[in-house]
C-alpha cells in the first residue's frame, strides 16, 4: 500500500509539473505572438505615417517650432532633408541655453533652406529669460533675416528682438508680405512702406521721427490692421498722421512721446477703435468731414489716469472725449473705463445742451477697474444714450448701477 501510495504521489506532481511546463510553453508563445502583432501594428502605423505626402508631413511640421521640426528628421531616412521644404519656420531662443547656439541655428537653417518651396510665415522670438544682452551678433542675425525674406514669397513676418534694426525699410521689396509683427525693436526711421501689407502690429517698439516722417503709413494703401502698443516716437512732432483710406481696426494704447502732438486720422473705413493709456488722451483730428460713419466698436479706456481734482483738466479732457464721440456716432457697442465717467460727471455744464454724441447705440459695457465706482450719473446717461432711442441700459448696459443720487445737478 505504501509503494502504491508514492506511485500515486509521484505521478501526481509528475502530471502538475507537465501542466505547469505546458502552460508556462503556451504563456510563452501567446506573449511572443502578443509582441510580433504589437510590432506589426507599430510598423503598419510608422508605414502609414511614412507614405503619407511630403505636404501633409510639411503642414503637420509647421506647427512645430523650428527646433523640433529639424529634430523630428532623425525619425526616418525619407524625413532626412524634408525640413528644408517647410513652409513656416518658427525660431524660438528659449529652446535653447546658450544664445551663440541659436545664432548658429538660426544661419544654418537659413543657408540650407530649400529655396524652390515658398516660405509663408517666418517668426523670431529672442526670449529675455535666455539673453540677458543683445550684441551686434544679435543684430545681424536679425539683419540677416531680413535680408533672407526680400526675394521670397513670404506672407508673414514676426520679429521679437530687443536691438536696433537698420534695415528694415528694405522690407519694401517684398511684395508679397501681408502681416508684420515687430516688438522691442528700435530703428532710426518711422516710415512704413508696402503696398502689399494690410495687417502692421508693433509693441514697445522705439522710432525716430523726423520731419519730412510726418505720414508713416502712407506707403501702406491696403492696411487694414495697425496696432501700437507701448511704441515711442521720438522727434519733434506736430501731428501724428495715420492715413490709411482700407483701415477697419485701429488699437493705440500707451504710446509715448517727447512732445505734444495731435494725431490726424483718414480712416474713412475705419470699423474697430481701440484706445487706452494711463497718463494722456490725445487730440484726434478726423479728416473727412470730421466723421467716421462706418465705426461699429468703440473701445476706450483712461486707466488710472489722474485728475488730482483739477477743474481746468477735467474740463480739457472732457471736450477731447466729447470730439471724438461725435465722430464716431455710429458705433454700435461701446465700452467705457470708469474714469472716462467722472471726467463727464465733473463738468456738468459741458454736458448741457450738447447732444448725445451716440445714434446707433446697441451695447455699452462699463469697464470694471479695481476700487472704482461704477454707477453713472443721470445727467451722464442720458448724454451717452439719450441719442439711441432702442437703448436700453437695463437690458444692453453691462455693469452700470442706476443710481439718480449720484447726479451732480440734483439738489
Amino acid at each position: 500500500m505504501r509503494k502504491k501510495s508514492r506511485a500515486f504521489c509521484f505521478s501526481g506532481f509528475f502530471c502538475g509539473k507537465m501542466k505547469a511546463s505546458i502552460e508556462e510553453d503556451s504563456w510563452r508563445v501567446e506573449t511572443e505572438e502578443n509582441i510580433n502583432t504589437k510590432k506589426k501594428k507599430r510598423k503598419v502605423k510608422e508605414d502609414t505615417l511614412s507614405n503619407l505626402p511630403d505636404e501633409i508631413i510639411l503642414h503637420i511640421l509647421s506647427f512645430l517650432e523650428a527646433k523640433t521640426a529639424v529634430q523630428m528628421s532623425v525619425l526616418s531616412k525619407r524625413w532626412r532633408y524634408l525640413w528644408t521644404s517647410l513652409p513656416v519656420l518658427d525660431f524660438l531662443g528659449s529652446s535653447f541655453d546658450d544664445p551663440v547656439i541659436f545664432r548658429c541655428f538660426v544661419q544654418h537653417v537659413l543657408s540650407r533652406k530649400d529655396a524652390s518651396n515658398n516660405l509663408n510665415m517666418l517668426k523670431l522670438v529672442c526670449d529675455h529669460d535666455s539673453f540677458n544682452f543683445f550684441d551686434d551678433d544679435d543684430i545681424d542675425m536679425v539683419h540677416s533675416i531680413i535680408d533672407y525674406v526680400k526675394p521670397t514669397n513670404i506672407q508673414a513676418l514676426s520679429i521679437l528682438a530687443e536691438c536696433f534694426i537698420g534695415n528694415l525699410p528694405q522690407l519694401s521689396v517684398c511684395r508679397s508680405l501681408t502681416t508684420l509683427h515687430l516688438a522691442y525693436i528700435a530703428t532710426d526711421s518711422a516710415m512704413f512702406d508696402s503696398v502689399s501689407l494690410q495687417h502692421l502690429h508693433l509693441y514697445t517698439c522705439e522710432f525716430e521721427y523726423w520731419v519730412e516722417e510726418n505720414d508713416p503709413f502712407g506707403g501702406c494703401p491696403n492696411l487694414r490692421c495697425l496696432s501700437l502698443i507701448d511704441c515711442s516716437y521720438i522727434g519733434d512732432i506736430q501731428k501724428f498722421q495715420i492715413h490709411a483710406p482700407q483701415l477697419t481696426n485701429l488699437t493705440i494704447s500707451n504710446m509715448t512721446k517727447n512732445s505734444d502732438f495731435a494725431i490726424e486720422l483718414f480712416t474713412p473705413k475705419l470699423q474697430s477703435f481701440s484706445y487706452s493709456d494711463n497718463y494722456y488722451l490725445y487730440d484726434f483730428l478726423i479728416k473727412g468731414k470730421g466723421k467716421l460713419p462706418f465705426v461699429e466698436r468703440v473701445n476706450i479706456d483712461l486707466g488710472d489716469f489722474r485728475l488730482h481734482g483739477k477743474f481746468p483738466k477735467a474740463t480739457n479732457l472732457s471736450l477731447k472725449l466729447s470730439k471724438l464721440f461725435e465722430a464716431m456716432e455710429s458705433a454700435e457697442f461701446v465700452s467705457l473705463s470708469p474714469r472716462i465717467i467722472q471726467v463727464l460727471s465733473m463738468v456738468p455744464p459741458l454736458l448741457y445742451g450738447r447732444s448725445s454724441p451716440f445714434t446707433r447705440l446697441k451695447n455699452f459695457d462699463l469697464i470694471k477697474k479695481r476700487g472704482y465706482p461704477v454707477t453713472i450719473p443721470t445727467n451722464v446717461m442720458a448724454y451717452l444714450f439719450g441719442g439711441s432711442p432702442g437703448f436700453d441700459c437695463g437690458r444692453h448696459g453691462k455693469g452700470i448701477i442706476l443710481n439718480k443720487d449720484l447726479d451732480p445737478h440734483r439738489s
